[in-house]
């Protein structure tokens, strides 16, 4: 499974909860479902960014935004204006949403994503270099969701940086499973290790505990395993 192709439009949300109420990852994930269910896309994963926590920066937990795949657009425009009804709808009062909403990478994108990510940037910067994009829309309160929606985008679209959150079967498995039953029964691509960055042989049996949130590398969603006390792990299993 491909997370993106050159095909791809990606959907990039921020700053749609609250302290303790809401969450921008569960309004992706509904996202995805909705479109899939409208026809206006096949969502091909939903991944988490994380962006600068330091001095400055308001937020609501941890300073994550989110963003969306969708292949077999039909209407990129149709598309857009859905998702921002859907985050106009589902957003919680107070918050500072923003979408985003692109298709080509491009170097100055990945620049401001990648300087979101070590310290504090601007709206304003924001704005300017989303000119350049398919769309980008503050859609209430201080509108500062519209950063880590770029950012979001740009580093989905970079295909490098993030875990999956929604990948179909990565929330029904766990515990030990051979490499080949993960890959049959789940999104992921890829099972490698995190030494060597090779791929784990089909027969070897990983540990998954019970939290599998693939990595984004490549394009491609790939599952991290290390060799520890005898036998393969899930890598990032306690990384919640």
């Amino acid at each position: 499974m491909k997370s993106t192709s050159p095909e791809s439009w990606i959907i990039g949300i921020d700053d749609t909860d609250m302290p303790g109420i809401g969450g921008t990852g569960r309004l992706a994930r509904r996202i995805a479902a909705e479109i899939e269910t409208l026809g206006l896309g096949h969502s091909t994963g939903v991944t988490r960014h994380q962006f600068y926590e330091g001095p400055g920066v308001p937020k609501t937990a941890r300073n994550s935004a989110a963003a969306v795949a969708f292949d077999d657009v039909g209407s990129a425009s149709e598309l857009y204006e859905k998702v921002c009804e859907i985050v106009i709808r589902e957003s919680i009062e107070g918050s500072d949403p923003g979408v985003a909403i692109g298709h080509e990478s491009r170097p100055e994108l990945i620049d401001f994503a990648r300087r979101a990510q070590g310290g504090l940037v601007t709206q304003a910067e924001a704005r300017q270099l989303g000119v350049g994009a398919a769309g980008l829309v503050g859609l209430g309160g201080t509108e500062d969701g519209v950063i880590g929606a770029l950012g979001a985008m740009a580093l989905r679209l970079d295909g490098n940086d993030g875990r999956f959150v929604d990948l179909p079967g990565i929330r029904d498995v766990a515990g030990a499973m051979s490499v080949a039953e993960i890959l049959e029964q789940t999104g992921i691509f890829d099972v490698v290790d995190t030494t060597t960055k090779g791929s784990i042989a089909p027969t070897s049996t990983l540990d998954l505990g019970d939290w599998v949130r693939p990595r984004l590398v490549g394009g491609q969603p790939v599952l991290v395993a290390e060799f520890s006390r005898e036998k393969w792990v899930n890598a990032d299993s306690r990384k919640k």
